[in-house]
């Protein structure tokens, strides 16, 4: 019955914890060690709601506590170790991370701790002599040892391979090893190293999408400049982060920004990087070094906008520099005068002389901020004057453009008055043609039909020829051809001519039918008025065709008969009397 109180009373606390209930929580787990002083998952989890809670002096006391009473637990060895990374008590944290693998040499956290450990120390060392940049060196690769037993414990372990990675990335066991950020120098190092530590966070990213892999991402791409895509991974880094506090990914960040408004002389992405920086101090508020870097940053911003030019420059931008300069020196003067145990995270020295230059520089704004009023009058009055201008030249314009639309008009309106009275003409004329047409029409259609009767009677007449009537050669049917005798020969019983008409037919001569011809008015001219033939008269022009072609008809027709009459008759006469002619 008792264990089942305990369970169901840290499980409440729990609960309690995750509701953010912390007053109810800290009452369960203290009612709980009451019955049960050695139960270490409640002294654990109280030690991490006081941690939260900033009473980290309190929660050390909980877990010295705990471990006086099972120092063998590698849970609460685990938890301790987090505990004095999380206080910045990394040689303290590295002593107990030893012992640790004293007891089990195969625990894989203590292991990754340990890499961690010696690559943080080695990278914080300021060596000045030969015997410091020895322990520098050897710090440097017994993190690499750690990291490879790690990965030999677990070769899945994705913090190792992170932590091998960041090595490369920073060449840690190169140039870095002997002077302090000279890898970071070679430039053609840093973009080898950099993208073969991305390549390596590339595949853990696939096993592992943390904030931690994103997050180191954005460094490789920090120290390769490329500042877009480093924010772009600390930022994909913060949106995964599940629990605890963001301030290690704001401030790189606000790295990141700071570095971009540098480069590319923007307040605007300043002030990015102060806003992220501020963020990090609401969740750290105890934590001096992210106070340094505000005062750094708002310093960085005035000198930025002090030293742009009036037309780069607007007064209320002029006037948030004066202002953040105004904070940054109060700030330094209090971090100069810190006398606070324990070491701190910043130079008190360098402290205290960036308060006596931004006094300098706030003697300069009232002189800055009163260039930029007068810059600022004059500019003003100069787009005034501008604007005027152009609306007198607009208005100008437009009456141009009025008095044009006019004109246009008038010109349109007299053009469709022109046109309608061409219009009025030309309907006048074409009813006055229309019946004179009609009147001229008239003599010449009787002179058509005069014309088409001819015609009809000519077709319809036969030719006479020697006083016979002849018939056309298609009407009458042709006689036998009598067979001729060849010449000098006579056929017994064949005559000669019988009568001196038959012979008159074959020697009748042809007669030839004139055409009348029209003469034009030059060749009436020029010719003989003798020789001048009759020419029909303008009205006759239009039937002068059809009669000419009537009449040519007619005389094929007559040579046609003429030589059909002929061929008939020497055909028909005899043989002696062909032979006569």
């Amino acid at each position: 019955m008792d264990a089942v109180s305990t369970t169901v009373l840290y499980n409440l606390a729990r609960i309690y914890e995750d509701q953010g209930d912390m007053s109810m929580a800290k009452e369960a787990y203290d009612k709980l060690l009451q019955r049960h002083p050695e139960y270490i998952d409640a002294k654990v989890r109280l030690s991490h709601m006081l941690l939260a809670s900033n009473r980290s002096n309190d929660a050390h006391t909980v877990l010295k506590q705990a471990l006086d009473s099972q120092v063998n637990s590698m849970n609460l060895r685990a938890y301790y170790t987090h505990f004095l990374l999380q206080s910045n008590l990394h040689q303290h944290a590295l002593k107990f991370v030893h012992s640790t693998l004293q007891i089990s040499k195969s625990d894989l956290y203590a292991t990754c701790a340990a890499a961690w450990l010696h690559y943080q120390l080695a990278r914080e060392s300021r060596p000045k002599d030969e015997e410091t940049m020895r322990d520098r060196r050897h710090k440097f690769h017994k993190a690499a040892e750690f990291y490879e037993k790690a990965l030999n414990i677990d070769p899945g372990c994705a913090v190792a391979a992170q932590g091998i990675a960041i090595m490369v990335a920073e060449d840690a066991l190169g140039m870095m090893s002997l002077k302090p950020g000279s890898g970071l120098e070679d430039e053609q190092t840093r973009l080898k190293n950099t993208r073969e530590a991305l390549d390596v966070f590339a595949k853990v990213r696939e096993v592992m999408p943390d904030a931690n892999v994103y997050t180191n991402m954005g460094h490789c791409y920090y120290m390769r400049d490329e500042y877009e895509r480093a924010i772009e991974s600390y930022e994909t880094g913060l949106s995964k982060l599940s629990e605890g506090p963001a301030t290690t990914i704001l401030m790189c960040l606000s790295r990141a920004w700071y570095s971009k408004a540098t480069r590319d002389q923007s307040f605007v992405s300043m002030k990015t990087s102060l806003q992220l920086s501020q963020m990090a101090q609401a969740n750290s508020p105890w934590d001096k070094s992210i106070r340094y870097n505000i005062v750094v940053i708002e310093q960085r911003a005035a000198e930025m906008v002090f030293n742009l030019g009036v037309s780069k420059r607007t007064m209320s931008e002029l006037r948030e520099a004066v202002a953040l300069a105004s904070h940054a020196q109060r700030l330094l003067y209090d971090l100069s005068q810190d006398t606070s145990t324990g070491g701190l995270p910043y130079d008190r020295d360098m402290a205290a002389q960036r308060h006596r230059y931004l006094t300098t520089l706030q003697r300069k704004g009232a002189e800055q901020v009163s260039q930029q009023e007068a810059y600022e009058k004059e500019h003003d009055a100069q787009l005034q004057a501008a604007r005027e201008h152009r609306m007198a030249e607009k208005l100008a314009a437009e009456a141009r453009e009025t008095a044009r639309l006019e004109v246009l008009q008038r010109e349109a309106a007299v053009l469709a008055e022109e046109r309608r009275k061409a219009r009025e003409e030309a309907a006048l004329w074409a009813a006055q043609h229309k019946e004179s047409s009609s009147d001229e029409d008239k003599p010449k259609r009787k002179r058509k039909e005069k014309a088409a009767a001819d015609d009809i009677l000519d077709d319809g007449d036969q030719e006479v020829i020697g006083g016979q009537a002849k018939i056309p050669k298609e009407k009458r049917e042709r006689k036998p051809r009598v067979a001729r005798r060849r010449k000098g020969k006579e056929t017994p019983g064949e005559e000669g001519p019988s009568s001196g008409d038959e012979a008159d037919k074959l020697e009748r001569p042809k007669k030839r039918l004139t055409k009348k011809r029209v003469v034009n008015d030059e060749e009436e001219e020029d010719g003989d008025p003798r020789a001048r033939k009759k020419f029909k008269s303008a009205d006759m022009i239009d039937d002068s065709d059809e009669e000419l072609e009537r009449l040519d008809r007619l005389e094929e027709e007559r040579k046609r008969l003429v030589k059909t009459v002929i061929s008939d008759d020497y055909d028909d006469a005899a043989p002696e009397d062909v032979e006569m002619s």
